[in-house]
């Protein structure tokens, strides 16, 4: 099978990605801001991490540093649409939630609301951040964690039959799993 070599920027080599709904408090303007991410990640389990990659061109940036905390909100691919308007709208100039008609969920922990339309949401104090080339990796210790029932089984993982994640492509492009696809080891499943 044939490879060639690309230089860095030409290919989407590391996607596809799962898309997490970045959420933060807009204090200023008395509502919250909603970005989608594709770079995003656990990073521990004890104490519970997740880090987003925000670069610090953006608003979202912004805002994090200045409400100290953020949700991650996971979306079904049903709601592409919605998510792929939130990252092309600026929330520097436009109040998305009321823009989307975006419902929200109030918090449970913390002090930012989560969207009520996502399958999973968790709500993260900021611990961390670092500057890595163009982007800030900025880690949230969960504090709490809300998901629909039936968007997971009694071992805790996501059921794509029930549940299709939505998964960014690149260059403006959705895509979800096949659930068909999912393979499971001998004897775990």
């Amino acid at each position: 099978m044939e490879r060639i070599t690309s230089v860095p920027g030409s290919t989407y080599f590391y996607y596809p990605r799962l898309v997490c709904v970045v959420g933060v408090l807009d204090q200023a303007k008395e509502t919250c801001n909603f970005a989608p991410v594709a770079w995003a990640t656990p990073l521990s389990s004890a104490p519970p991490l997740y880090g987003v990659c925000l670069s610090p061109r953006t608003y979202t940036h912004k805002l994090v540093l200045q409400a100290g905390e953020f949700t991650i909100n996971f979306m079904a691919h049903d709601d592409a649409g919605i998510v792929a308007a939130m990252g092309k709208l600026s929330g520097r100039l436009t109040d998305k939630v009321k823009e989307l008609g975006l419902a929200l969920d109030p918090p449970d922990a913390l002090r930012t609301p989560t969207l009520a339309r996502a399958y999973a949401s968790a709500e993260c104090l900021l611990v961390a951040r670092h500057q890595l080339g163009d982007q800030t990796l900025f880690a949230g210790e969960v504090h709490s964690i809300r998901h629909r029932p039936e968007a997971f089984d009694e071992a805790g993982v996501l059921r794509p039959e029930r549940v299709a994640p939505l998964l960014y492509l690149g260059a403006g492009r959705y895509l979800s799993a096949d659930p068909a696809s999912v393979v499971s080891p001998a004897g775990t499943g």
